[in-house]
């Protein structure tokens, strides 16, 4: 087992990190499935693919904003507190206003 000496993760799971060949990640908007975050508080790559057309566990729409203030999202990194840095909505309450698809 070979390890990434910078973030000592092994290289198996790095490489399962990253999107398969020929998918693209999109960076802006940040999106997120508020019913996977409220199940497990975490950001999830997949989200971010440019094929992804929602939430494939819970058939869902991605949300790229608030859906109370209209506030795009922030880097998940300031998603500690599970709410929106503008208007302090729960990801939770967000649930309720993702289309199903």
């Amino acid at each position: 087992m070979s390890r990434a000496k910078v973030v000592w993760v092994d290289t198996d799971r790095l490489q399962q990190m990253l999107p398969p060949a020929g998918v693209g990640i999109k960076m802006e908007p940040i999106r997120l499935c508020a019913a996977c975050y409220i199940e497990s508080p975490c950001h999830k790559i997949e989200w971010q693919f440019k094929v992804a057309q929602g939430c494939p566990h819970h058939n869902l729409s991605l949300l790229s904003e608030c859906p109370n203030c209209g506030a795009r999202f922030k880097v998940p990194a300031f998603w500690v507190d599970a709410w929106c840095q503008r208007c302090f909505t729960p990801f939770g309450k967000m649930v309720e206003r993702q289309k199903i698809i």
